[in-house]
């Protein structure tokens, strides 16, 4: 093989193949055409969270604005329950012992048996709001004590 042609296949041989650095300028424009994809689904992931999320707090207040006006109902209703189970015990009461005072003092007597033991549970079931177990669990986590301040 003479000089000549061992320098013409090595030009074939060139011409053949991509140069290295036309290679990486291509991988480099895939990585880019690919990053902008991603970047850009991600936008429209996060636009389309953004959207539920205003939905959900739309329907949320909502159905808490509706909860809150049938607890207010309900509430009145239960309010005429008692009243008119204490206005018949009442009229049983007199139809019996014919006593307006007797009548009276246990129409009171019923009224603050019920608000004792309301006030009794709003106490109990306050004592139970707060995040005792998460503070405890965080401060755990974070190694605080009580006891180092």
């Amino acid at each position: 093989m003479s000089h000549s042609q061992h320098a013409s296949e090595k030009q074939q041989h060139a011409t053949d193949q991509p140069n290295t650095a036309d290679q990486w300028q291509v991988h480099l424009e895939k990585i880019s055409d690919y990053s902008k994809q991603l970047y850009s689904d991600y936008h429209s992931q996060a636009k389309t969270c953004k959207n539920i999320a205003a939905a959900e707090w739309h329907l949320s207040t909502r159905s808490l604005a509706l909860t809150i006006i049938l607890l207010v109902c309900f509430a009145g209703g239960l309010v005429l329950l008692w009243a008119g189970l204490l206005a018949t015990i009442g009229i049983a009461i007199f139809a019996f012992s014919e006593s307006l005072w007797l009548t009276a003092g246990s129409l009171i007597s019923l009224q603050l048996l019920c608000l004792t033991w309301l006030w009794k549970n709003i106490g109990y079931i306050s004592g139970k709001i707060g995040f005792d177990k998460s503070l405890r669990s965080l401060r755990q986590l974070l190694n605080i004590n009580k006891d180092d301040s």
